[in-house]
């Protein structure tokens, strides 16, 4: 049972479920029009971090270099909303795609030194 999971859980299908759904949420989240951004607690930044962070957590079961690719799409992305964000009533700021940038950079990090730690115990 638990390895039908794993299985299943690093699969290419589920690994572009993932990216594809939290594609969605970060672009609605980021892209909708708001007359006013209310306060966030914890800070802006932290949560352009976690945002960016959970759709890469979400695309990164699954072959490694198809992670990479969307990783790399995701910073991308987030530099693309930063540009958009004017025109839809928001603020671009390119602090916050830097903080973008870590959320991914972090997840991407924990991957390889889990694929490291494994490798080397088995």
């Amino acid at each position: 049972m638990t390895k039908t999971i794993l299985r299943l859980m690093s699969s290419p299908r589920v690994q572009s479920l993932g990216f594809c759904l939290g594609f969605l949420i970060i672009s609605f989240a980021t892209l909708l029009p708001a007359d006013e951004l209310p306060p966030v607690p914890g800070g802006d930044k932290l949560h352009h971090i976690v945002g960016f962070g959970g759709w890469a957590l979400l695309s990164c079961f699954g072959p490694f270099r198809r992670f990479l690719a969307y990783a790399m799409f995701m910073i991308l992305w987030g530099g693309i909303i930063e540009l958009i964000q004017p025109y839809v009533n928001r603020y671009g700021e390119w602090l916050d795609f830097f903080a973008d940038g870590v959320g991914v950079v972090l997840v991407l990090a924990i991957t390889l030194l889990i694929k490291s730690l494994k490798k080397n115990t088995l």
